[in-house]
């Protein structure tokens, strides 16, 4: 169903603001100097203008022998440059520019301007050209700076003239944030995710270095994370003891047993838990050892946040019981390590914070078209060629650059691996915090560092005239001439499925996963193995698929070679005992007359179908109800609700994508998991989406609710050049993520009227809101030396002679000038409308408890 309404076309008029100004940035030490700005985002045929000027800093004259090379996020239209200047799409994102023989010497202290148009829009100063460098001759590579010119007209900051979202301007956000009081802390909840029942005691018990932990057999892990968790607290370990569970003084015991949580008994399996704190003792109860470990997350989120931010002789928490258990069995989150590689601290420090939220699977995407990040024995030039990025012409030793990754090819944006035993390190990591690792590996597109890395093992072999070992595992076909692009503009990134060699390839990449995650002891019940956005046109004159059709039974057409290609698979590891999991795609089939998209009942009830492409306004909304029910398990990962990489919001230096909208802290907890189309009240250019634009949609069935297997978060890595950068992305929307995950069935979610909906949600946000800035945020300052995590810019607006601001969690400080200088953890704070003069300029920052302050913003 496509969604069709008028778009009133909206014309936002703005004051004069400069959202984003690097021209003042000192850029005498660059021998070579690229200035991008946005010349117009209205152009016909849903493209813009990028108006560049590249400067000659140098002292040398640059003649034709030239080239400036660049990542852009774009497919930009070669013909619509100038005729002096060319432009050639080399792959991906990467684009070479070059003069041609109209092109007038470049004196030193000179520079050209020309203009491209490409698809789509920029409004981000991430959209800007990026890893930018220079070959001159004698094969000579300079670095470029970058300069990004400011976005200030209506044309630069929206996607398109009927693009409704705001600007984030301070008068906007402060708007935004009005709904938002700040509540006393007897009124905000300590434990995130919320638990099911709550009952507050009498009294209280106080933790100090002398407590002893007790635990049942079975559970000597989860006493010994525990004791280390409070060592961070107390200085020291409390000593463990495997014994009888009693109830002596000053003890903690860790138990096995049936837990009730309203009225349902919870056994193993179920990850339930009871957390009983009276004068005399804590006990935690759980139905199986998740569900206890579950339950020391929440004894620790029972601490004040002050207990996180420094040591102390002794903790204190008031006496209660919880019973819990999660909502759904599957709570996961994804990371993208391919565009661009993270450490294993990285790794870590996010899987710390999964399991205090109690997010229970993470979903690790080790490969795709920039990158193979998995040491596999049996093949080096997989992460020796396919696992480095750098300037080249051929491709021998390593990948061209992506995402800004630039010239150097270790750099280590673009190029790193986990060797094997790092990997094992990861998953024993992983399985003391309950957390099973999904490896993923994403065939048979998005595979062009697989295909790099194997053609350079090929061509090796070839060389030294094995021929036999050459074939055995190919996963090419050298004579393929078909055309393709994918959707990320990339050639050549499709393995051939016709082949054995292939086929042959894969089980030994997943034979030594396996075998990994068998030396580290950690489960393995499903490869993920992608699927998803194979191009038109792939295999259509590929020799071997032509022999291969012309000799098969089992093949009719190229249109038949997905299908054949996923039966294969699914054999494949079930023969490993393993479920294949992978993108929705592999579970969707095209009615050869509607062209509709239907389920494909080949692999119903035998696999798991993660549906990620629900895109508000955009006709998919209806996939994920419709695979449920036709038998499919899935896992709800929609982009338009829990894509990480999409940015927060629509300010020009707010990085992220944005192709399926803007996802913000509150887009997760809004979500309605079983009836996913109340979720939907704009689409993702800001349009009101009607009450009953998804009447004709299937609703869940049943036994289709049962096969939704849970929620999970997705950060891809295409803006995440540091760790920072994950964790800022990841955080705080992590926490609303698990808060949905644990707890799917709200009363709120219930209400039949919109607008009345929409009052309740508000409510329980604004509780959930100050949860944020009263405890969680605090809380993370403290946590593994604190998290990156996005403070939010304070709104302010002005009235008269005065300037009032507001923050998105309350509890969080905000502080300002009136000076012209930008606030520190020291100016003033606010906590009161502020009179000023009328030609006073008031800049004003969100600060975080260590003295991280957010963007500054400023009211004239």
């Amino acid at each position: 169903m496509k969604i069709s309404y008028i778009l009133s076309i909206i014309f936002i008029i703005l004051p004069l603001i400069i959202f984003c100004n690097n021209t003042t940035e000192d850029i005498t030490d660059a021998d070579y100097i690229l200035r991008w700005e946005v010349g117009t985002n209205y152009l016909e045929g849903n493209r813009f203008r990028s108006e560049m000027v590249f400067i000659n800093q140098s002292d040398n004259i640059l003649q034709n022998d030239w080239t400036l090379y660049f990542n852009f996020m774009r497919l930009v239209d070669t013909e619509s440059l100038p005729p002096h200047i060319r432009l050639t799409h080399i792959n991906g994102d990467f684009y070479k520019l070059y003069p041609t023989e109209a092109f007038e010497p470049l004196q030193p202290g000179d520079e050209v301007r020309f203009s491209f148009d490409a698809y789509g829009s920029a409004i981000k100063k991430i959209d800007a050209p990026d890893g930018a460098y220079v070959e001159l001759a004698g094969d000579r590579v300079v670095p470029v700076r970058v300069v990004i010119e400011p976005f200030e007209r209506n044309e630069q900051l929206n996607r398109h003239p009927d693009d409704a979202v705001p600007v984030p301007t301070p008068d906007v956000v402060y708007e935004q944030n009005s709904q938002r009081t700040k509540l006393a802390p007897g009124r905000v909840g300590k434990i995130v995710p919320s638990p099911v029942e709550i009952n507050e005691g009498e009294g209280s018990f106080t933790i100090k270095d002398e407590t002893s932990i007790y635990y049942q057999g079975g559970l000597e892990r989860e006493a010994r994370f525990m004791s280390g968790a409070l060592a961070q607290h107390l200085g020291v370990k409390p000593r463990i003891f495997e014994r009888e569970v009693s109830t002596e003084n000053n003890i903690i015991g860790l138990k096995l047993g049936e837990i009730e949580v309203e009225g349902n008994v919870k056994r193993s399996g179920d990850e339930a838990y009871l957390l009983q704190i009276t004068g005399e003792g804590i006990t935690i109860k759980g139905s199986d050892a998740a569900g206890v470990f579950y339950g020391i997350q929440s004894l620790r989120a029972l601490f004040s946040p002050d207990v996180w931010q420094s040591l102390s002789s002794s903790i204190t928490v008031d006496a209660v019981t919880l019973n819990d258990a999660p909502g759904f069995k599957y709570r996961g989150l994804h990371l993208d390590v391919s565009r661009n590689f993270q450490s294993v601290e990285t790794v870590k420090r996010l899987l710390d914070v999964m399991a205090y939220y109690k997010l229970n699977k993470f979903h690790f995407h080790l490969t795709d078209d920039e990158g193979w990040r998995l040491e596999i024995n049996a093949f080096p030039e997989l992460t020796e060629v396919g696992g480095r990025r750098g300037h080249t012409h051929d491709e021998r030793d390593h990948l061209i650059p992506s995402f800004g990754s630039g010239p150097e090819p270790d750099k280590p944006k673009g190029s790193g691996w986990y060797t094997q035993e790092e990997y094992k390190d990861i998953l024993r990591y992983a399985v003391e915090r309950h957390i099973e690792v999904i490896p993923e590996i994403d065939v048979p597109g998005h595979a062009r560092a697989a295909l790099i890395g194997m053609k350079a093992r090929y061509e090796r072999l070839i060389e030294e005239n094995n021929y036999d070992e050459a074939n055995r595992y190919r996963i090419h076909d050298p004579d393929d001439e078909s055309e393709y692009m994918s959707v990320q503009r990339w050639y050549e990134n499709v393995v051939n499925v016709c082949q054995e060699s292939t086929y042959r390839f894969l089980g030994v990449i997943f034979d030594e996963i396996i075998e990994m995650h068998k030396a580290a002891g950690a489960p393995i019940s499903s490869i993920h193995v992608g699927g998803d956005e194979v191009p038109e046109g792939v295999w259509e004159n590929s020799p071997v698929c032509s022999l291969f059709i012309s000799e098969s039974d089992e093949v009719d057409s190229v249109d038949d070679l997905m299908d054949y290609f996923f039966t294969r698979i699914d054999a494949s590891l079930s023969e490993r005992k393993l479920v294949m999991s992978a993108w929705e795609e592999f579970s969707l089939i095209r009615d050869p007359e509607t062209r509709e998209r239907r389920p494909n009942s080949l692999f119903a009830g035998r696999s798991i179908s993660y549906v990620w492409s629900n895109v508000w306004g955009a006709g998919t909304e209806g996939f994920s109800y419709m695979l449920a029910n036709a038998g499919y398990d899935i896992v709800l990962s929609h982009a338009s609700n829990f894509y990480f990489n999409l940015a927060y919001n629509k300010h020009p230096e707010e990085a992220g994508q944005y192709w399926a909208g803007f996802v913000d802290t509150r887009d997760p907890f809004s979500f309605i998991p079983f009836n996913l189309y109340k979720s939907g009240i704009k689409d993702y250019m800001g349009q009101p989406i009607p009450e009953d634009a998804y009447d004709d949609l299937d609703q869940p069935t049943e036994a289709g609710k049962n096969n939704i297997l849970g929620l999970q978060g997705h950060l891809w890595g295409a803006t995440f050049g540091t760790y920072n950068r994950v964790e800022y992305m990841a955080l705080p929307r992590i926490i609303s993520l698990a808060e949905r995950a644990w707890s799917p069935h709200q009363e709120w979610m219930n209400i039949q009227d919109r607008t009345e909906r929409l009052d309740a949600l508000d409510k329980v946000w604004n509780e959930f809101a100050n949860r944020l800035g009263q405890r969680e945020l605090p809380r993370l300052d403290g946590m593994n030396g604190g998290y990156a995590y996005r403070i939010p810019p304070p709104g302010a607006i002005r009235e008269n002679n005065k300037v009032k601001a507001n923050v998105a969690y309350p509890g969080l400080d905000i502080r300002y000038t009136t000076d012209g200088n930008e606030p520190t953890v020291d100016s003033p704070r606010y906590s009161e409308p502020v009179t000023v003069d009328e030609n006073v300029t008031v800049k004003l920052r969100t600060f975080d408890t260590r003295g991280r302050g957010s963007r500054v913003v400023t009211v004239e």
